[in-house]
């Protein structure tokens, strides 16, 4: 057995997380005649928080639910760090993890947390779906080993469970769940009992607005804050500056460069760890032709598209190979497409698509879904129509384009994604049908090396062995397009530094890359 200590890590945490409480404590205001610490964040509505139930359109429904919830690894500015579990031991063969549980750890209810809920979330979870990606077809078994020791065995060695698995699945109560036969239909109060640093004092499923209390009891160390609120705000920038939210993101950079002149704190997302790109329906007659998707790639100027929409002339133009240029996994050789609708005009003509004497490519019209008004699309529209390619936009509501996502009803999609910072097995899951945001689709691209070098990343255990595979997967990405990476945009978290300054960058973003600020840690003085 080859044993982790996190000794000096728990020494070096120990002080930079005093170092943090301290900044948080004196720059969190005390807000109302309570003297109450509160935080206002702009989002969305994300569901009932649930382990079960919360919204999977975004990476916000997670969140929420990691207030109240904890699991046995978790993630800061430094990388994975412990949570529930200090320490943990891996076997030889990397096929069985032995963690360790802090002891007197409680649920909101009181209830002490043991190695029985630990043993009992992992086999529930086995049978009842997380709604965030974990794949616990990985997970052959959890064995008790004592109150606070456990053990967890996997099918195959999978290198990034320390952060996909053991970082992202809640340890929910089996006193409570262990009765619950239905767990996507059980809403009672008791189904947001976890052992997070927040319990949830109220959550208003018509206007999406929750407030988080401060958990007195908890276990890693002082909540340094009274209350979080979510607010389900129309403009964010705007209720930032009317003091109705506290801090929110945005992705408009002129809009974070006048806020910033006008004194507000602001956080880019470093790296960007988020893209927004065109999903083509490969099951589409003549999608199916990879020569089609690369002329339309050729044709589309992706650096004016950004440089619109982002408002910033410095802009990350879309990767062919899917991972961005600022990871430490991309492929800086991996083939691209420079805007040419020269080269995308003599490709469509070799594929037969004859121009009329309009210009038009009269067999060659296609469609592109959207779930909002879209810039992209608009732009995209134009661009093709220069390379004779015409272009229906089909604009629909997010359930609608999440339906037609997983039925394949579409000939092309644009979509937003976030985790492209995080562990690259996110290429496994996309392109396996196995992405957590309902609106990434559940198509799956079938290319038998790919494949195969997605199963075989998996297994390596040197760093270097598995990014020279994952340079191969970025490889035949960039040579089939099963998707096209349209730009990779900042997130921006534009906050009253008054209230809250404590933000940081979580390093491979929250969990499995979520690149976003309202990391539960920023609230925590753990040690």
């Amino acid at each position: 057995m080859k044993k982790i200590l996190f000794l000096f890590v728990a020494v070096l945490l120990f002080v930079t997380g005093c170092s943090k409480s301290n900044e948080s404590s004196s720059s969190t205001s005390k807000s109302g005649l309570d003297d109450k610490k509160i935080v206002k964040i702009g989002w969305q509505n994300s569901g009932f928080p649930s382990p079960f139930t919360f919204d999977t359109n975004g990476p916000g429904g997670f969140l929420r639910n990691s207030f109240l919830f904890d699991t046995l690894t978790w993630k800061d500015d430094t990388g994975v760090i412990p949570w529930l579990a200090p320490s943990w031991e891996v076997s030889e063969d990397n096929l069985e993890y032995t963690f360790t549980l802090e002891k007197d750890v409680t649920f909101h209810d009181g209830e002490s947390l043991t190695a029985d809920d630990v043993v009992f979330s992992y086999n529930y979870f086995k049978e009842n779906t997380f709604q965030w990606n974990t794949d616990m077809t990985k997970v052959a078994s959890a064995e008790k080993i004592s109150d606070h020791e456990v053990k967890i065995t996997l099918t195959e060695p999978y290198v990034p469970f320390i952060s996909e698995i053991a970082g992202k699945l809640p340890i929910i109560p089996k006193h409570i769940w262990s009765k619950v036969e239905q767990p996507l239909e059980y809403q009672e109060d008791e189904a947001l009992i976890g052992s997070g640093p927040f319990t949830l004092d109220s959550y208003d499923s018509a206007t999406g607005n929750y407030k988080f209390a401060k958990n007195e009891n908890y276990f890693k160390g002082d909540v340094t804050v009274d209350e979080v609120q979510y607010l389900a705000t129309e403009n964010r920038m705007l209720s930032l500056q009317n003091k109705e939210i506290d801090g929110g993101m945005t992705f408009n950079y002129t809009e974070v460069q006048q806020l910033e002149k006008s004194g507000y704190g602001v956080l880019k997302s470093e790296p960007t760890g988020s893209a927004v790109r065109v999903v083509f329906n490969l099951k589409n007659e003549k999608l199916s032709d990879k020569n089609l998707r690369q002329a339309i790639a050729y044709a589309l100027d992706r650096s004016s598209i950004a440089e619109k929409l982002t408002g910033n002339s410095e802009v990350m133009v879309g990767s062919a190979g899917v991972i961005p240029p600022d990871s430490t996994w991309y492929k800086k050789d991996v083939k691209q497409y420079d805007y040419n609708v020269e080269q995308a005009n003599a490709i469509l003509d070799k594929l037969g698509y004859e121009k009329n004497d309009a210009g038009i490519r009269e067999d060659l019209d296609l469609s592109v879904l959207v779930s909002s008004t879209s810039k992209e699309a608009e732009l995209m529209k134009s661009m093709l129509a220069n390379v004779g390619i015409k272009l229906d936009i089909q604009t629909v509501d997010s359930a609608t384009f999440s339906t037609a996502m997983a039925e394949g009803n579409y000939d092309m999609s644009i979509t937003g994604h976030i985790g492209l910072s995080g562990d690259p097995d996110f290429l496994r899951l996309w392109f396996s049908g196995q992405a957590s945001n309902s609106l990434a689709g559940k198509g799956v691209f079938e290319n038998e090396e790919f494949q195969k070098l997605a199963s075989l990343q998996l297994k390596q255990g040197n760093e270097a062995e598995r990014k020279a595979t994952v340079d191969e997967m970025q490889d035949i990405l960039a040579e089939e397009l099963p998707t096209l990476v349209l730009y990779h945009r900042p997130f921006y978290y534009v906050y009253d530094s008054s209230v809250f300054s404590g933000w940081f960058n979580t390093y491979g973003g929250i969990s499995d890359g979520i690149p976003l600020t309202d990391n539960k840690a920023v609230f925590v003085d753990y040690k």
